[in-house]
Protein backbone atom coordinates (compact mmCIF):
# COMPACT_ATOMS: atom_id res chain seq x y z
CA UNK A 1 0.00 0.00 0.00
CA UNK A 2 1.40 3.34 -0.99
CA UNK A 3 -0.79 6.41 0.24
CA UNK A 4 0.33 10.32 0.20
CA UNK A 5 -0.51 13.11 2.48
CA UNK A 6 0.31 17.00 2.46
CA UNK A 7 -0.35 19.77 4.80
CA UNK A 8 0.92 23.19 5.24
CA UNK A 9 3.00 23.52 8.84
CA UNK A 10 4.23 26.60 9.24
CA UNK A 11 7.47 27.50 10.74
CA UNK A 12 8.55 24.44 10.93
CA UNK A 13 12.00 23.35 10.27
CA UNK A 14 12.17 19.30 9.08
CA UNK A 15 15.92 18.86 8.84
CA UNK A 16 16.48 20.51 12.48
CA UNK A 17 13.77 18.65 14.37
CA UNK A 18 14.35 15.34 12.62
CA UNK A 19 17.68 15.38 13.84
CA UNK A 20 16.34 14.28 17.12
CA UNK A 21 14.65 11.05 15.27
CA UNK A 22 17.84 9.55 14.48
CA UNK A 23 19.57 6.86 16.16
CA UNK A 24 23.25 7.96 15.42
CA UNK A 25 24.82 8.61 11.82
CA UNK A 26 24.59 4.85 10.65
CA UNK A 27 20.82 4.19 12.12
CA UNK A 28 19.61 1.27 9.40
CA UNK A 29 15.77 2.55 10.10
CA UNK A 30 16.29 5.68 9.11
CA UNK A 31 17.68 8.25 6.24
CA UNK A 32 17.90 12.12 6.72
CA UNK A 33 18.74 14.80 4.33
CA UNK A 34 18.47 18.39 3.54
CA UNK A 35 14.42 19.04 3.86
CA UNK A 36 13.83 15.27 3.78
CA UNK A 37 13.68 12.24 6.41
CA UNK A 38 12.73 8.50 5.84
CA UNK A 39 12.04 6.60 8.85
CA UNK A 40 10.76 2.64 9.09
CA UNK A 41 8.68 1.25 11.95
CA UNK A 42 6.15 -1.16 12.79
CA UNK A 43 2.50 -0.14 13.68
CA UNK A 44 -0.22 -2.13 14.85
CA UNK A 45 -1.31 -2.96 11.25
CA UNK A 46 1.95 -3.66 10.60
CA UNK A 47 5.25 -2.29 9.02
CA UNK A 48 5.42 1.31 7.72
CA UNK A 49 8.02 3.40 5.60
CA UNK A 50 7.44 7.28 6.37
CA UNK A 51 8.88 9.44 3.75
CA UNK A 52 8.53 13.20 4.68
CA UNK A 53 9.71 16.22 2.45
CA UNK A 54 9.68 19.77 2.90
CA UNK A 55 8.56 21.99 0.04
CA UNK A 56 8.46 25.54 1.60
CA UNK A 57 5.82 25.78 4.43
CA UNK A 58 4.58 22.37 3.28
CA UNK A 59 5.41 18.89 4.54
CA UNK A 60 4.78 15.98 1.51
CA UNK A 61 4.30 12.73 3.05
CA UNK A 62 4.33 9.43 1.30
CA UNK A 63 3.39 6.18 3.13
CA UNK A 64 4.52 2.99 2.39
CA UNK A 65 3.43 -0.97 3.89
CA UNK A 66 0.64 -2.61 5.46
CA UNK A 67 0.64 -0.34 8.29
CA UNK A 68 0.27 2.89 5.62
CA UNK A 69 -3.13 3.63 6.36
CA UNK A 70 -3.05 4.08 10.18
CA UNK A 71 0.01 6.32 10.33
CA UNK A 72 -1.40 8.33 7.54
CA UNK A 73 -4.77 9.02 9.81
CA UNK A 74 -2.20 10.36 12.43
CA UNK A 75 0.52 12.41 10.70
CA UNK A 76 -1.96 15.83 11.59
CA UNK A 77 -1.15 14.75 15.19
CA UNK A 78 3.04 14.21 14.26
CA UNK A 79 2.69 18.32 13.71
CA UNK A 80 0.07 19.49 15.73
CA UNK A 81 2.31 21.20 18.28
CA UNK A 82 1.38 22.13 22.10
CA UNK A 83 2.47 25.66 22.66
CA UNK A 84 6.17 25.97 22.61
CA UNK A 85 6.93 29.74 22.40
CA UNK A 86 8.95 32.28 24.21
CA UNK A 87 7.35 34.83 25.93
CA UNK A 88 8.31 38.52 24.45
CA UNK A 89 8.91 39.53 27.64
CA UNK A 90 11.69 36.91 28.49
CA UNK A 91 14.87 38.79 30.06
CA UNK A 92 17.39 36.32 28.73
CA UNK A 93 18.83 37.91 25.72
CA UNK A 94 20.56 34.61 24.10
CA UNK A 95 17.76 32.53 25.13
CA UNK A 96 15.18 35.30 22.51
CA UNK A 97 17.91 35.20 20.08
CA UNK A 98 18.07 30.75 19.69
CA UNK A 99 13.98 31.31 19.81
CA UNK A 100 14.42 32.94 16.74
CA UNK A 101 17.12 31.23 14.95
CA UNK A 102 16.09 27.62 16.13
CA UNK A 103 12.11 28.61 16.06
CA UNK A 104 12.20 25.41 13.10
CA UNK A 105 12.91 22.83 15.93
CA UNK A 106 9.81 21.60 17.11
CA UNK A 107 9.18 17.91 18.78
CA UNK A 108 5.49 16.35 18.19
CA UNK A 109 4.24 13.28 19.30
CA UNK A 110 5.41 10.55 16.70
CA UNK A 111 4.21 7.43 15.73
CA UNK A 112 6.95 5.41 16.74
CA UNK A 113 6.92 5.65 20.94
CA UNK A 114 8.28 2.25 21.25
CA UNK A 115 11.07 2.56 18.94
CA UNK A 116 12.01 6.31 21.15
CA UNK A 117 12.04 4.48 24.32
CA UNK A 118 14.50 1.46 23.32
CA UNK A 119 16.66 3.76 22.15
CA UNK A 120 16.34 5.63 25.46
CA UNK A 121 17.05 2.44 27.48
CA UNK A 122 19.91 1.62 25.00
CA UNK A 123 21.74 4.70 26.32
CA UNK A 124 21.23 4.14 29.99
CA UNK A 125 24.29 4.67 31.97
CA UNK A 126 26.43 4.32 28.47
CA UNK A 127 27.90 6.53 25.66
CA UNK A 128 25.54 7.32 22.74
CA UNK A 129 28.06 5.73 20.33
CA UNK A 130 28.59 2.57 22.58
CA UNK A 131 24.50 2.21 22.55
CA UNK A 132 24.09 3.11 18.77
CA UNK A 133 26.46 0.47 18.06
CA UNK A 134 24.34 -2.04 19.64
CA UNK A 135 20.83 -0.78 18.01
CA UNK A 136 22.64 -0.75 14.92
CA UNK A 137 24.28 -4.98 15.37
CA UNK A 138 20.72 -6.24 16.72
CA UNK A 139 18.63 -5.06 14.11
CA UNK A 140 21.36 -6.09 11.31
CA UNK A 141 21.12 -9.35 13.16
CA UNK A 142 17.95 -9.96 13.44
CA UNK A 143 15.34 -6.69 12.09
CA UNK A 144 13.35 -7.81 9.11
CA UNK A 145 13.93 -5.37 5.37
CA UNK A 146 11.50 -2.24 5.82
CA UNK A 147 8.26 -1.59 2.92
CA UNK A 148 9.64 0.59 -0.24
CA UNK A 149 13.03 0.96 -2.22
CA UNK A 150 15.44 2.01 0.05
CA UNK A 151 18.08 -0.66 1.62
CA UNK A 152 16.16 0.17 5.47
CA UNK A 153 15.83 -2.09 8.36
CA UNK A 154 12.45 -2.24 10.13
CA UNK A 155 13.74 -1.77 14.38
CA UNK A 156 12.93 -4.74 16.09
CA UNK A 157 9.21 -5.42 17.26
CA UNK A 158 8.28 -5.96 20.70
CA UNK A 159 7.62 -9.59 20.13
CA UNK A 160 11.12 -9.69 18.21
CA UNK A 161 13.11 -8.62 22.18
CA UNK A 162 11.41 -11.67 23.75
CA UNK A 163 12.25 -13.94 20.70
CA UNK A 164 15.88 -12.96 20.48
CA UNK A 165 16.20 -13.29 24.85
CA UNK A 166 18.57 -12.20 27.07
CA UNK A 167 21.87 -13.82 26.18
CA UNK A 168 21.42 -12.92 22.27
CA UNK A 169 20.89 -8.80 23.26
CA UNK A 170 23.80 -9.08 26.23
CA UNK A 171 25.84 -10.17 22.98
CA UNK A 172 25.37 -7.19 21.21
CA UNK A 173 27.08 -5.62 24.08
CA UNK A 174 24.12 -4.41 26.06
CA UNK A 175 24.59 -5.46 29.71
CA UNK A 176 22.25 -7.71 31.49
CA UNK A 177 20.36 -4.78 33.39
CA UNK A 178 19.55 -2.91 30.29
CA UNK A 179 18.74 -5.98 28.56
CA UNK A 180 15.92 -6.89 31.29
CA UNK A 181 14.29 -3.32 31.21
CA UNK A 182 14.29 -3.74 27.09
CA UNK A 183 12.65 -7.15 28.07
CA UNK A 184 9.84 -5.47 30.34
CA UNK A 185 8.87 -2.55 28.22
CA UNK A 186 9.09 -4.53 24.85
CA UNK A 187 6.36 -6.55 27.59
CA UNK A 188 4.06 -3.30 27.02
CA UNK A 189 3.82 -3.12 23.31
CA UNK A 190 4.14 -1.23 20.55
CA UNK A 191 2.03 1.93 22.02
CA UNK A 192 3.57 2.81 24.88
CA UNK A 193 1.07 3.86 28.18
CA UNK A 194 3.15 6.16 30.08
CA UNK A 195 1.81 5.36 33.52
CA UNK A 196 3.37 1.69 32.85
CA UNK A 197 5.90 2.82 31.49
CA UNK A 198 6.76 4.77 34.69
CA UNK A 199 6.19 1.69 36.97
CA UNK A 200 8.37 -0.42 34.69
CA UNK A 201 11.33 -1.50 36.74
CA UNK A 202 14.54 0.24 34.98
CA UNK A 203 12.95 2.93 33.87
CA UNK A 204 14.05 6.18 35.81
CA UNK A 205 13.22 9.62 35.56
CA UNK A 206 15.85 9.98 32.56
CA UNK A 207 14.75 7.67 30.44
CA UNK A 208 10.91 8.42 31.17
CA UNK A 209 10.81 12.32 30.63
CA UNK A 210 13.14 11.58 27.36
CA UNK A 211 9.89 9.61 26.14
CA UNK A 212 7.70 11.91 27.05
CA UNK A 213 9.47 14.79 25.27
CA UNK A 214 11.21 12.82 21.94
CA UNK A 215 8.03 10.48 22.14
CA UNK A 216 4.98 12.29 22.94
CA UNK A 217 6.48 15.60 22.24
CA UNK A 218 5.93 17.52 25.67
CA UNK A 219 7.64 20.72 25.39
CA UNK A 220 8.18 20.47 29.42
CA UNK A 221 10.03 17.02 29.78
CA UNK A 222 13.10 17.33 31.59
CA UNK A 223 15.40 14.26 31.77
CA UNK A 224 17.06 14.09 35.04
CA UNK A 225 20.25 11.77 35.66
CA UNK A 226 22.04 13.05 32.69
CA UNK A 227 25.65 13.08 32.96
CA UNK A 228 26.22 16.01 30.52
CA UNK A 229 22.88 18.21 30.56
CA UNK A 230 23.06 20.04 34.28
CA UNK A 231 26.73 20.93 33.03
CA UNK A 232 25.79 22.22 29.51
CA UNK A 233 22.86 23.82 31.07
CA UNK A 234 24.95 25.55 33.51
CA UNK A 235 27.77 26.98 31.39
CA UNK A 236 24.89 28.21 29.28
CA UNK A 237 23.51 30.30 31.73
CA UNK A 238 27.11 31.47 32.89
CA UNK A 239 26.85 29.75 36.25
CA UNK A 240 29.06 27.24 38.44
CA UNK A 241 28.05 23.37 37.08
CA UNK A 242 26.42 21.63 39.02
CA UNK A 243 23.57 18.77 39.43
CA UNK A 244 20.38 18.38 38.36
CA UNK A 245 18.82 19.95 41.29
CA UNK A 246 21.06 23.22 40.03
CA UNK A 247 19.67 22.77 36.53
CA UNK A 248 16.02 22.54 37.60
CA UNK A 249 16.78 25.96 39.31
CA UNK A 250 18.12 27.80 36.31
CA UNK A 251 15.10 26.19 33.78
CA UNK A 252 12.37 27.33 36.63
CA UNK A 253 11.51 30.52 34.84
CA UNK A 254 10.89 28.65 31.59
CA UNK A 255 8.35 25.95 33.10
CA UNK A 256 6.22 24.84 30.78
CA UNK A 257 8.67 24.65 27.68
CA UNK A 258 11.35 23.61 29.35
CA UNK A 259 12.02 20.63 26.68
CA UNK A 260 12.11 23.53 24.24
CA UNK A 261 14.38 25.04 26.48
CA UNK A 262 17.38 22.46 26.53
CA UNK A 263 17.06 21.15 22.95
CA UNK A 264 17.88 24.69 21.57
CA UNK A 265 20.84 24.96 24.27
CA UNK A 266 21.50 21.58 23.22
CA UNK A 267 21.90 22.61 19.69
CA UNK A 268 23.88 25.48 20.26
CA UNK A 269 26.44 23.46 21.99
CA UNK A 270 26.50 21.03 19.35
CA UNK A 271 27.31 23.66 16.79
CA UNK A 272 29.81 25.46 18.92
CA UNK A 273 31.57 22.57 19.28
CA UNK A 274 31.62 22.13 15.40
Amino acid sequence: MVLTWRAPVPGYDLTLSTKLQRFGKMDPTSRRGRGAFVRAFWTTQGACTLALRQAGAEIEAELLGPGAAVVRHRLPEMFRFLPQELSPDCAHAGLRQLSRSLRGLKVGPVPWPFDVAQAFILQQRVAFEEAARSFGSLVHCYAQPAPGPLPLKLPLHPEQWTQIGLNRIQQAGVDAQRARTLLRVAGLGLEVDLNKLGATRGVGPWTFQSVLGYAMGHPDAVPLGDLHLPRIVALYFQQRPGGDERMLELLEPYRGLRFRILNWIMAAAHARAF
